[in-house]
This record gives C-alpha cells, sequence and structure tokens, in this order.
C-alpha cells in the first residue's frame, strides 16, 4: 500500500493516512479482505509515530472500512457497504480535480473536457 504524506500541508498526517485508504477502498487498489500494512510497518514505511497509525486505523475501523482482529492485523472490511457512496464520489471528486488541473494545463477549456469525457463514456458503454 502506497500512501503519499504532505509534511508541509495543513492537514494532519493521520488525517491523510484515512484519506489515502479510503481512496485505496473506493478505487478498488485494496480489495475487500486485503491485509493493510502493520501499525509498526507503516509506521516505518511512512516514517511517522506508530501512534499516529493507531489512530488512523481506529478511526477507518468506526467508519466500517477495516477490521481490526487481535493479534492478525488490519483488514479491508468485506462487506460491500463498507464503501459508501460518499467515499466513493470523494474519490471520482479528487480523480476529476487532477485530471481538470492536468487539462487545463495542457490549455483544455471545460467544452473540450467535457466532449472528451462524454466520447470516452460511449465508448465504454459501446464495448461488451
Amino acid at each position: 500500500m502506497y500512501i503519499h504524506l504532505d509534511h508541509h500541508g495543513g492537514e494532519p498526517i493521520y488525517r491523510q493516512i484515512i484519506e489515502a485508504v479510503k481512496y485505496q477502498v473506493a478505487s478498488g487498489q485494496l480489495a475487500p479482505g486485503e491485509k493493510l500494512p502493520s501499525i509498526r510497518g507503516l509506521a516505518g514505511q511512512l516514517k511517522i509515530n506508530p501512534l499516529t497509525v493507531v489512530r488512523a486505523y481506529e478511526q477507518l475501523q468506526h467508519a466500517g472500512l477495516v477490521v481490526m482482529k487481535q493479534g492478525q492485523g488490519v483488514f479491508v472490511a468485506t462487506n460491500r457497504s463498507s464503501t459508501p457512496v460518499g467515499v466513493r464520489r470523494k474519490a471520482i471528486a479528487e480523480m476529476a480535480r487532477r485530471l481538470l488541473a492536468e487539462a487545463a494545463r495542457m490549455g483544455a477549456d471545460r467544452q473540450e473536457i467535457m466532449d472528451v469525457l462524454q466520447a470516452e463514456a460511449r465508448q465504454m458503454e459501446s464495448k461488451p
């Protein structure tokens, strides 16, 4: 599991971990039942205090996105309702922001972006 932390931004580290896991669950990068890194493992990988990871994992468990099993680890929740519409929409919105920013850097206007998105959606729908 890859998580990029912004140590200079205003968002707390534990919130960044939560948002990264939510995004990866919503986008399918983390599958239901998949084991997450251990608390110590993720803390070591990110070079942060293990208590920060504990806080993030506990909040993810409270939200129903992960299950913490004593002595076994932390796992992505297996029930499909664990990816609520709000989480999925937030992940899609983040992808859209990145797409829009990149397209704007290339000089595309809103109408061109919408035309391309609609054409791609039609093409995807026409494939079996």
